[in-house]
């Protein structure tokens, strides 16, 4: 789990993981990026591209064991990282209806439960 600073507004914990990632911008803008944390209220990832705040976005994140997750999400910050070509995109969850949101909670709970077995073990 990542720690967060005082001075975090999440309302949310957020946890740490690696998974690939489409970005949808627009039709003719759709990029790759790496989800590196996730909570109930959003997401950050790692992308070479850079995304306006503000920017409605969707994302769609692959996973072993299951059909990829589309979410529906808006850009609240995107800056570069340091020395790198990467930019650190933080968004927060939109979800347009229930199924989205009962989707997103089942994912970040599943999250929740491989970082609880990585421990036990």
């Amino acid at each position: 789990m990542i720690p967060i600073p005082d001075t975090d507004k999440r309302r949310f914990i957020r946890y740490e993981l690696l998974d690939c990632a489409r970005v949808t911008v627009s039709p003719q803008d759709v990029y790759q990026s790496i989800v590196v944390d996730i909570g109930l209220g959003g997401l950050q990832m790692r992308a070479r591209n850079r995304t306006a705040s503000g920017a409605h976005v969707a994302i769609t994140v692959g996973r072993d064991d299951a059909d990829p997750l589309e979410l529906q999400a808006e850009v609240r910050h995107c800056v570069p990282m340091g020395d790198t070509d990467l930019h650190s995109i933080g968004v927060r969850f939109t979800p347009r209806n229930h199924d989205e949101r009962l989707a997103i909670a089942e994912y970040v709970h599943s999250v929740f439960q491989r970082q609880c077995e990585l421990l036990s073990n």
